[in-house]
Formats: structure tokens, C-alpha cells, sequence
């Protein structure tokens, strides 16, 4: 796990770490997101189902292993992301009545200030990464693009085929 708290006057928090793609991991998960949030005092309960989330999602849907990264800048509201090194870009749906899936990006929309994903073809690898809601003022502390690997301080080079998303708007339910 990587973790340095005070990189600069800009960096609150940053941690990250690696996950095999087994089921297990989501503990993990779980425990990095809860400990990084009680460092900066932020309220765990909403971002640990947000990671859950995204971290279920990258085990169902692209069976690699997965990044899970937590990152808090001063003045900010803090993010989380969800790296994998599948192509297959996410699939927002609006879940049908007895549909036992397909609830989690509707989840992930309420829980959070925004989310979205970028690609990088070049490496290969895609991030999901999601804005927590706070108490900071989110006009001005949005993390609008700034999904990079650990450690990247700049976008990588390649095709920008990022997409942002507000409210996501699910595509139509399927019948029961």
C-alpha cells in the first residue's frame, strides 16, 4: 500500500493499493477507505459503499486485478478510484423490479458529488473514479479530471476518451 500523507501544501491524503480480482478483497477495501477517511475526519459510511461498489464491479465485470485509490486535497472534496485493466467501459442501467443487478451505478449517482470513467488505451487500463459529497463548497472543490495512476502527476499521452458524467442518466429497465 502506498500512503504518504503530506506529499505538498495541496496533498491532504493519498493512499492506495493493490487487490487480486477474488471476492475476499473487498474487505480491504473496505478497511483502506474507512482508515483513509477517519484520517481527514471525513464520515466513512457513504464512501466505503461507493468503493464497495466500484471495487465489486471491477471483480465481477474485468476479472483482473484492481487499484483502489483515496485521495484528499486540501480544500477539495476527496475521490475515489477504482483502476482495472479491462477495456469494457461501464454500463449505467436502470435495474427492472425483480433484477437481482444493476442497481450499483444508480448507488454510486446518489452517493456521490459526481463520477466518471477515463480510458487509456495505450496501457490499457481504465479508471472509475467517483467524487464524495462533503461539506466543502462544490462549486469550487469538484474533482473534475484528475484520474491518474498512483503516483502520475499528469495526464497520460494517448486519445482523450474520458467522459464525465453529472447525473447519469440509466438506460431504460429491463422487463421483469
Amino acid at each position: 500500500m502506498f500512503d504518504h500523507a503530506h506529499l505538498s501544501t495541496i496533498v491532504r491524503l493519498f493512499r492506495s493499493e493493490s487487490f487480486e480480482p477474488d471476492p475476499t478483497s473487498v474487505r480491504g477495501v473496505r478497511r483502506l477507505i474507512t482508515e483513509s477517511c477517519q484520517a481527514i475526519g471525513f464520515e466513512p459510511d457513504d464512501p466505503v459503499l461507493v468503493a464497495c461498489e466500484l471495487a465489486t464491479n471491477a471483480l465481477r465485470h474485468a476479472e483482473t486485478p484492481y487499484q483502489v485509490t483515496f485521495v484528499a486535497l486540501w480544500n477539495r472534496l476527496p475521490w475515489i478510484e477504482v483502476m482495472d485493466r479491462s477495456m469494457d467501459l461501464p454500463k449505467p442501467r436502470l435495474a427492472g423490479t425483480y433484477d437481482t443487478g444493476g442497481r450499483g451505478f444508480e448507488l454510486v449517482t446518489k452517493l456521490t458529488a459526481s463520477w466518471h470513467w477515463d480510458l487509456n488505451p495505450v496501457d490499457r487500463y481504465k479508471i472509475v473514479c467517483a467524487t464524495l459529497k462533503g461539506d466543502f463548497d462544490e462549486a469550487g472543490g469538484q474533482h473534475v479530471h484528475t484520474a491518474l495512476p498512483a503516483g502520475q502527476l499528469s495526464a497520460p499521452p494517448g486519445p482523450d476518451l474520458r467522459r464525465r458524467t453529472g447525473p447519469v442518466a440509466l438506460g431504460t429497465p429491463r422487463s421483469a
